[in-house]
């Protein structure tokens, strides 16, 4: 995976842990849905951050 890629990947990761973050305190809010957004925001990062590291 380049970099790009990587960064591709945590931008719309954000993009969801955002647009379910907006969610809470309605009837559509779903906290499994959050968790699993910021787990992928997570995992996304840590591939930026190897893809950094190993350019490095």
């Amino acid at each position: 995976m380049s970099e790009k890629d990587a960064v591709s990947r945590l931008a719309e990761a954000k993009r969801l842990v955002t647009q379910e973050l907006h969610k809470q305190g309605t009837p559509e809010y779903d906290p499994r849905s959050h968790e699993r957004a910021i787990e992928a925001e997570r995992k996304a990062q840590d591939a930026v951050d190897a893809e950094r590291a190993a350019r490095s």
